[in-house]
């Protein structure tokens, strides 16, 4: 060492210099070596660990899978309780469809350390079936007996075959036995157990904070270790509930939370840090439903399909909803199951075939532009009053809507509707000529309630009070068909028939829109059923990555 400094010290300043150059270049090469050998001999991959808070509109009152039926409750639902398919080693239904049996996961519990057994999803499934409960849920569960065969094991018994049951199974949720067999039916909304739940989903309850008012301002979750699948990623997912928009984006604008979702697209603009989107697809669609009864140009279908073909769908989607959304052409939206692809074919007629249409079906222009025809020594003017809830993108909508229509000589003119209690007794009561509005499909996409002659009139919503008996036939059959090929091929059928008749001039569908800062990952776009899904799989989204070697 003395003999090193002997000769460091003998060096000239420009020897010293270059020394120092030399060995400063060495370690910087060495480093940048060893990390790329590091980097290459090894990958990240998820790493648990890391808090994410995401905010809502509402607040949580009823996180109880029997009851939940806010967006909020049910989103809570989805990461605290466990469902049918989750818990179970097997579900196994009869050649006919009426039986299905399930065997459970061996050794499952609560979060409470209670044991879990098929005792609980019967009881889960009768308490959905007490009219004391109020279950959203009733209908999807009505005439299904569910029978106890062991401690692990039973079935559920269907009167007639259901095609969408195993989606209705996917959406039920278990509820702990031995926390509310005690307690009424009746009673069970003044539980604490509704904000304070005992599940047995990747997320157990921590805690929440009220405000003085008594809303409940934030709620945490913490991971539950002994989840009988994996553990879930984030360790603690917390929520944070405001009463409105603006709160809920300057809250986001500062950092206090990390994502927020059911946005509009306007409602991006007034966000100012950095985001992603995640945009989720949902079985719904937007149409202007026609009543024919309360219309007699309406009855015409040379005028339908002027109104059907004079939109260019692809322009309202870019200015309606700035682009979050893509266009449906029938009952049943495009990436959905059974969609049938040969509707995205269709295409837009221009301003002069449909005139020379409507002139030769006798609807001729007046002296003010518009279109009229005499029926029956009558002039009947090709007008009608469209109907509408006063939501931004839905009256941009009815706008563009108009700008088109009346460049054929088809008078609009417009409702725009303030009141939702208004909205639901103009559907009630079916007093509307068009309707601009909004069908939501369950995760079954069964469109009976929607489609059905039976359900023209309230309470059913079949709003554009469609009638055509070879489409009824075939809804029926597709409800009970357990043949997926054949069912596909009904549903195929289905469409053609509704897209021939043109009851609604369907137009969008929206996405649903998930913001969150650039942190979380593992979070995909994916068709969701409802907006709770969309933390399907949240248990695998993660905050950390470790490296490991390849």
């Amino acid at each position: 060492m003395f003999r090193l400094k002997q000769i460091f010290f003998a060096l000239t300043r420009g020897e010293k210099a270059s020394f120092f150059l030399a060995s400063g270049a060495a370690v910087i090469s060495g480093f940048i070596l060893f990390t790329v050998i590091f980097l290459q001999s090894t990958e990240a991959v998820p790493a648990s660990g890391g808090d994410y808070t995401e905010g809502l509109i509402g607040q949580p009152s009823l996180v109880n899978p029997v009851l939940a039926s806010s967006e909020v409750d049910k989103a809570l639902v989805r990461l605290v309780f466990a469902n049918a398919y989750d818990i179970a080693e097997k579900i196994e239904p009869s050649p006919d469809g009426r039986i299905w049996k399930i065997r459970l996961k061996e050794n499952l519990t609560w979060q409470d350390g209670e044991k879990m057994t098929s005792d609980d999803i019967v009881f889960t499934v009768q308490k959905i079936q007490d009219p004391q409960s109020s279950s959203p849920l009733a209908n999807a569960w009505q005439g299904i007996a569910a029978q106890r065969l062991s401690e692990i094991e039973l079935q559920l018994s269907l009167v007639n075959p259901y095609a969408f049951f195993p989606e209705i199974l996917g959406g039920l949720y278990i509820v702990p036995k031995h926390i509310f067999e005690e307690i009424p039916p009746a009673n069970w909304r003044l539980s604490d157990y509704n904000v304070k739940p005992i599940g047995s989903g990747p997320y157990k309850f921590l805690s929440f904070e009220k405000r003085s008012t008594g809303f409940i301002a934030t709620y945490r979750l913490t991971a539950w270790e002994e989840n009988f699948s994996d553990m879930a990623l984030i360790q603690d997912l917390n929520f944070r509930f405001f009463t409105n928009t603006s709160d809920l984006v300057q809250s986001f604008n500062s950092g206090q939370i990390d994502a927020l979702s059911g946005i509009s697209p306007d409602t991006l603009q007034a966000i100012e840090r950095s985001y992603e989107t995640v945009s989720f697809r949902l079985p719904n669609y937007y149409a202007v439903f026609l009543n024919q009864s309360k219309n007699i140009a309406l009855k015409e279908k040379v005028v339908r399909n002027a109104l059907e073909t004079l939109i260019n769908r692809d322009w309202i989607v870019g200015n309606a909803l700035a682009g979050y959304g893509e266009v449906a052409r029938g009952p049943i939206p495009q990436e959905a199951t059974y969609f049938d692809a040969k509707l995205e074919n269709n295409s837009t007629s221009s301003l002069e075939s449909v005139s020379a249409e409507l002139d030769a079906a006798g609807w001729k222009m007046n002296d003010k532009g518009f279109r009229e025809k005499t029926i029956q020594k009558t002039k009947i003017p090709l007008e009608f009053t469209l109907k509408l809830p006063n939501i931004d993108f839905l009256v941009k909508t009815a706008d563009i809507l108009k700008a088109e229509w009346e460049k054929a000589g088809i008078k609009i003119n417009l409702e725009v509707v303030d009141s939702g209690d208004a909205i639901s007794e103009a559907i009630k009561g079916r007093d509307y000529e068009a309707l601009l509005f909004g069908n939501v499909l369950n995760r079954s996409l069964d469109l009976f309630s929607f489609w059905h002659s039976s359900e023209r009139f309230h309470p059913g919503l079949n709003v554009a009070l469609y009638n055509n008996k070879k489409a009824d036939a075939l809804i029926e059959s597709i409800r009970q068909n357990i043949d997926e090929a054949s069912r596909r091929e009904e549903f195929l059928a289905l469409q053609k028939i509704i897209a021939d008749d043109l009851p609604a001039i369907f137009l969008y569908s929206p996405y649903y829109i998930y913001v969150s800062n650039k942190n979380v990952r593992g979070l995909e776009a994916m068709l969701i059923s409802e907006p709770a899904e969309r933390f399907t799989g949240a248990e695998k989204w993660y905050l950390r990555t470790a490296r490991v070697l390849r």
